[in-house]
């Protein structure tokens, strides 16, 4: 059977902050970094499936996760959610190993939790280009197939039914392979934006699908 690309739920919590870990390197796993492997996901992925605003997108091979698209339509409202109900029991639970001289934290570790300390927030920049952003992680077993593409299509989709006329991505910029994909996609770097950041309208989608 052929992947099929689904909506997520809290039951596919442990699969995206999985393909988290094993993609944020760049693009690559971060498993050899972290002695506390659930961090990444705990910023990146796992708020799109509790917060307000929040929507997202699996790649479901026979039952296994292998992909995901996660998004917020209003990045304040959002953030806004976030600092409410996700960052402070997290806060409380991490902030401590940071001053414990026994916690065996990696400098990976120690950059995590410093954003969980202090989760930047988007940029007027940002904001001024589209009020929504995404993300979006595969497998390696799953890339280059073309579900890459269509999941961003399935994003852009559901932020034009929700009347989302644009949205922005930020990624790592090391990740030069991620860079020349989005630029296939006709994402591109906008006024104001800083080194990673990239965007795209929603006609300017449509019309270089076609």
């Amino acid at each position: 059977m052929a992947p099929i690309i689904r909506p997520a739920t809290k039951a596919d919590q442990s699969a995206l902050s999985n393909i988290c870990l094993l993609t944020a390197y760049a693009g690559a796993s971060s498993e050899h970094l972290h002695s506390l492997p659930a961090l990444p996901g705990l910023i990146y992925a796992l708020p799109y499936l509790n917060l307000e605003s929040t929507w997202g997108f699996v790649l479901d091979d026979d039952g296994q996760v292998v992909g995901y698209t996660l998004g917020a339509f209003d990045t304040r409202k959002f953030e806004e959610s976030a600092e409410a109900d996700w960052w402070p029991s997290l806060k409380a639970h991490y902030d401590p190993l940071l001053h414990d001289s026994d916690a065996a934290l990696t400098a990976a570790d120690r950059t995590y939790i410093n954003t969980i300390m202090n989760f930047p927030r988007a940029s007027d920049a940002m904001m001024a280009f589209a009020p929504a952003h995404l993300h979006i992680d595969i497998l390696p077993s799953h890339q280059r197939q073309g579900w890459g593409r269509k999941l961003i299509a399935r994003a852009i989709e559901n932020l034009k039914e929700n009347a989302v006329k644009s949205v922005w991505l930020g990624m790592d910029t090391r990740n030069t392979e991620a860079a020349a994909f989005y630029g296939r996609l006709g994402f591109k770097r906008f006024e104001g934006a800083e080194d990673g950041i990239m965007g795209i309208t929603v006609q300017e989608w449509e019309d270089h699908a076609v």
